[in-house]
């Protein structure tokens, strides 16, 4: 028998963790994540911490879970929701790393008495320029406000190329500055070491590759003399992770996984058979969407219906390799997701990677699960599943969801990870999840709202256009006026 994962020996079960003692307050942060199995492990790494390069041993068969504090003094434990027992507890300071390993097929809880960035990843993604397979893993960087949209960012750089890295064109950027507006921005290593800035205009984009974890004694391109980066900017930008063999769940402009306008980077650097980028946009009500470069032009309109909207419809489409800027608009909510394919030129096939979306309370969001999905209850909650009837959700309990498009709606916060097995499509024994990565979400990053914009859709005006045939009109008159002169002269 062929299955997708041990998730879908389990799909459909729910299950009670997390004993009362163990319950957090209101006033802490909670992130949940599951590690996906059988996980490749590479045996040692090597990052830059202050500019002294470390190296370290990964367990077999775990993932790493990088956290970094966005404030001192922030406690953070990590929980095995399952076995109902800590993992690990530390301190985190601002700007500081700490790395955790948590076992494959572990459904884990993380608990913070302040907001962190946690930046989960397994297999070949934990490092960089090595092995034979692409590598990296895409994942929007969370704004230390809350969201992925904001004025500051403080983030451990993820891992984004592939072993042909000797050319820039098959090196994946894992620093993507997106300005949803004009805006100066500054971007500094933690220890202040390095350092770089600039201005971009609405739209505009700035990329680069910075320090991020690689093989062990393995050579790196990657800017700065840490791991750990600060960014901050005069006015709201995104930041991504653009890499190789990557599935994405795409936050809204405005806040959250549901809105009218979105903005994702994707690239598909390696030609090969199978492998392909592609798009997919999951109404929650009829209407229009369409798909824009970063120049505003149009590369793909859909349109949905009220039947479309409640049989669960969704649009998938491809569109092949090279390096993308996709602006989505629409004239009703919807979800947004993007990814490659690879083996197979095949929704099915999108990945191999992790990717999170939540709901805010009263919120349905939808959303495709090439593999499986695994939805958290951070509250004690009623939710609706794919229009079933209204059932109960226990504090920490999680329930999985075989492949296929979802809706999910609870009076509570829902945190939901989103698998995508990429190049076998279903598990075969012998084969590992190899490039996987996201970094995980709390409700206060669902939760937030922002302001829409007024000039991102607008295009520029180009006044040559208008500038140019009169220029012309006066060259051509200003000649003639000497012409005649100069006849005039010469009689």
């Amino acid at each position: 028998m062929i299955i997708a994962s041990t998730l879908l020996l389990l799909a459909g079960m729910t299950f009670k963790s997390m004993p009362t003692d163990a319950q957090v307050s209101a006033t802490e942060h909670v992130y949940y994540g599951y590690v996906p199995t059988p996980t490749f492990t590479v045996d040692e790494v090597d990052e830059l911490i202050g500019g002294t390069r470390i190296t370290y041993d990964v367990p077999a068969n775990h993932a790493i879970l990088d956290v970094v504090g966005l404030e001192d003094g922030t406690a953070v434990e990590v929980w095995d929701l399952f076995l109902k027992h800590k993992i690990q507890s530390v301190v985190v300071n601002k700007f500081e790393k700490k790395v955790i390993y948590i076992y494959q097929g572990t459904y884990f809880k993380i608990t913070a008495s302040k907001r962190i960035a946690a930046l989960l990843s397994g297999g070949i993604s934990l490092l960089l320029y090595d092995w034979d397979d692409p590598s990296g893993t895409s994942t929007f960087y969370p704004a230390v406000t809350g969201g992925f949209r904001g004025k500051e960012f403080i983030f451990n750089a993820a891992p984004a190329t592939h072993a042909y890295a000797y050319s820039v064109d098959r090196i994946g950027y894992n620093f993507y500055l997106m300005a949803l507006d004009e805006t100066d921005w500054t971007l500094t290593d933690s220890v202040q070491l390095w350092s770089a800035s600039g201005h971009l205009p609405p739209r505009g984009t700035k990329t680069t590759l910075l320090q991020s974890r690689i093989a062990s004694m393995g050579p790196h391109g990657g800017a700065g003399n840490d791991v750990v980066f600060h960014l901050t900017t005069s006015s709201d930008v995104e930041v991504s992770c653009c890499a190789l063999g990557d599935f994405l769940a795409v936050p809204a402009i405005t806040g959250g996984y549901v809105g009218k306008l979105f903005y994702a980077p994707l690239a598909v650097t390696l030609e090969e058979a199978g492998r392909t980028a592609a798009f997919i946009a999951v109404p929650l009500e009829e209407g229009e969407v369409r798909v824009y470069d970063k120049n505003l032009n149009v590369i793909a309109t859909h349109s949905f219906t009220a039947s479309d909207v409640s049989d669960r419809k969704y649009w998938y489409y491809e569109l092949g390799s090279g390096r993308f800027n996709l602006i989505a608009e629409s004239t009703s909510n919807m979800c947004f997701m993007v990814g490659q394919t690879e083996g197979k030129a095949d929704i099915s096939h999108l990945g191999d990677d992790v990717t999170f979306i939540g709901s805010r309370p009263g919120q349905e969001i939808r959303f495709y699960a090439p593999t499986n999905a695994v939805i958290f209850a951070p509250q004690n909650l009623t939710i609706t599943v794919d229009g079933s009837s209204p059932i109960q959700m226990e504090k920490d309990e999680f329930k999985l969801l075989e492949p296929g498009a979802h809706s999910v709606s609870a009076d509570k916060h829902v945190i939901v990870e989103v698998l995508a097995y990429g190049s076998a499509g279903t598990f075969f024994v012998g084969i590992e999840w190899e490039n996987w990565g996201s970094y995980l979400i709390e409700p206060l990053d669902v939760d937030i709202n922002f302001e829409a914009l007024e000039n991102f859709l607008t295009k520029q005006v180009d006044y040559m256009t208008y500038i140019t045939p009169a220029a012309v009109a006066v060259a051509v008159v200003l000649a003639l006026f000497v012409i005649r002169r100069r006849r005039a002269r010469g009689a």
